[in-house]
């Protein structure tokens, strides 16, 4: 499923934010549809340079079949216009950047996607580029060993100029979300519903903290959208697309982690997983059928927490870890 790239970025003479969005306020639309219909209107045929409601309903009517829509009437249509005009303010009066896909600036590593998304609301960063990606996931009630792991693990991968992804959820992924912010860095977060609806609501301030710090909150849904359980494994699938390798921090084999790390395995990025070095391995209880976690020679336990060489990380991510000309060579033990 990896390597979907073929499939072009459009360059298209894209309609406005607020035609695509009515697209998606229709009803009857969809993840599927949406991207049918977002493709539709990209390639330039599509008759809607006024806007509104008789525009909508003259591209449903002509390149915007293909979706297959039943019964859209005008007054559908106008609805939807004004939805998307509600949607289009609140993301102009609260900074919000919307990216289409097939446009500039939509992230090409989810193109790897079987489903990429047609649409993403982000609040920060305008633009997600980064050169090195490392997604931090893990279990939600982590020990004071994960809680440590994934903090020094994020603090490595600021000092090695790595954007940290995770999903602001309990656990691994808020202890990764604030040693990033602590030390400067910057972190992306996935969210399982919309940017307004910060879940969960305990960490609203390091939400704010994440957006004061050059990171980005990430959704691909409109304002107003509430946490669903589907939600979370869809989050999953762009957190592990956004990343260019994965890093497990205590999970075992029916953890939510685990529909991060298949769809990693599907885009083959590398999944690396480690969990107490004090733990005895156990068949069945952790990620027996990915990469051998990484425990005994290829770590180091110091202060209770594990430890690899900061190299192992740097080549990992095909980075070099910088450091001022004539300065102190990096410490070889943090991550």
């Amino acid at each position: 499923m990896c390597c979907r790239r073929p499939d072009p970025l459009y360059n298209p003479a894209v309609p406005s934010p607020r035609f695509i969005l009515a697209l998606a306020s229709l009803p009857g639309v969809g993840r599927r549809r949406l991207r049918t219909l977002v493709r539709a209107a990209a390639d330039g045929r599509a008759g809607h340079a006024g806007g509104g409601a008789t525009a909508l309903a003259e591209f449903l009517r002509g390149p915007g079949a293909a979706a297959r829509l039943r019964g859209i009437t005008t007054a559908a249509c106008g609805a939807a216009w004004d939805a998307a005009g509600a949607v289009a303010d609140t993301c102009d009066r609260r900074g919000w950047t919307l990216l289409i896909l097939g446009t500039p600036g939509y992230p090409p590593t989810l193109l790897d996607l079987a489903d990429p998304p047609a649409l993403l609301f982000v609040h920060g960063a305008a633009r997600l580029e980064s050169p090195a990606r490392l997604a931090i996931v893990g279990t939600r009630e982590p020990s004071p060993w994960g809680e440590a792991t994934a903090a020094s693990s994020a603090a490595e991968a600021v000092r090695l100029g790595a954007t940290v992804v995770s999903g602001l959820a309990w656990g691994i992924d808020t202890a990764a979300h604030r040693a990033t912010v602590e030390r400067g860095g910057a972190t992306w977060a996935v969210l399982p519903g919309s940017l307004d609806i910060i879940f969960p609501g305990s960490n609203r301030a390091l939400a704010d903290r994440i957006v004061e710090t050059g990171g980005a909150l990430i959704s691909e849904y409109p304002p107003g959208t509430r946490p669903h359980p589907t939600f979370f494994v869809e989050r999953d699938r762009i957190q592990a697309a956004l990343a260019q390798a994965v890093l497990v921090v205590e999970t075992g084999t029916t953890g939510g982690t685990m529909h991060t790390v298949r769809f990693a395995r599907e885009l083959k990025r590398p999944v690396r997983v480690t969990w107490p070095p004090d733990v005895a391995y156990e068949p069945g209880a952790h990620l027996t059928s990915y990469p051998e976690p990484q425990q005994g020679t290829a770590a180091l336990r110091e202060d209770g927490v594990d430890t690899i060489e900061v190299e192992a990380l740097g080549a990992w991510l095909h980075l070099t870890p910088a450091r001022p000309e004539g300065g102190p060579a990096p410490q070889r033990r943090l991550f």
